[in-house]
């Protein structure tokens, strides 16, 4: 027994222990290294994509400030549209006697004050959609929410395009079937509805906001 013991140390001193220690550091460094690059790829996104919401959430609060002229101009014209139902050369017989007389009246009017208005929410509107394609490369959990969210308020913008298109028709056929569906879309387009979208979507869009800066900063 002694001697199995003895053959046993021997070998064991024998080892090239220098040799043993300097490749088991280096294992070790290697693995402190794999960590840490995963950790910092983890900072790093995590950087990213605050800087993404950061921008994001100040876009669409420069939409929501700047839209709020141009939806006042469109609480305006509906005012001047029911305001119409006096009028003497009203055609009570089209389907939408008051808004047509309106859009004679006074559409172009209208529609250039509106579209000066608008001016304002382009540069937040484009960088809104763009900023929305960008974020979809960091697979941001429950980037689909905010995606939403964003182009409902967005959506707001290619609204009041249409009315403004709607006004500027003053000379159209005021009974052909696809008129009436615009002047019909004119009149659902309301200052209340518009503000009810952006409300019900800024809410939906902080929600998702708060819940994505939590699980980024928790990962990080």
């Amino acid at each position: 027994m002694m001697e199995v013991l003895s053959r046993a140390m021997c070998e064991i001193l024998s080892w090239n222990w220098h040799s043993f220690i300097q490749s088991a550091t280096g294992l070790v460094t290697l693995i402190l290294a794999y960590y840490a690059l995963g950790s910092w790829k983890r900072q790093h996104k995590s950087q990213k994509v605050t800087e993404l919401l950061d921008e994001l959430t100040d876009s669409v609060h420069d939409f929501v400030q700047t839209i709020r002229v141009p939806v006042q101009c469109l609480q305006f014209i509906h005012i001047g549209i029911d305001s119409c139902q006096y009028d003497r050369e009203l055609n009570t017989e089209l389907k939408y006697p008051e808004a047509i007389r309106y859009i004679e009246k006074e559409g172009r009017e209208a529609a250039t004050e509106l579209m000066a208005s608008l001016k304002a929410s382009e540069s937040s509107v484009h960088r809104i959609r763009s900023l929305l394609v960008k974020g979809q490369i960091y697979n941001i959990e429950n980037y689909e929410e905010c995606m939403n969210a964003c182009n409902h308020i967005v959506w707001q913008y290619d609204r009041l395009q249409v009315v403004y298109a709607v006004l500027r028709g003053q000379n159209m056929n005021w009974e052909h079937p696809k008129v009436i569906e615009s002047v019909g879309n004119l009149l659902e387009i309301t200052s209340d509805d518009i503000n009810n979208y952006l409300k019900e979507n800024q809410v939906a869009f902080l929600k998702f906001v708060k819940a994505a800066y939590s699980k980024e900063y928790s990962n990080a």
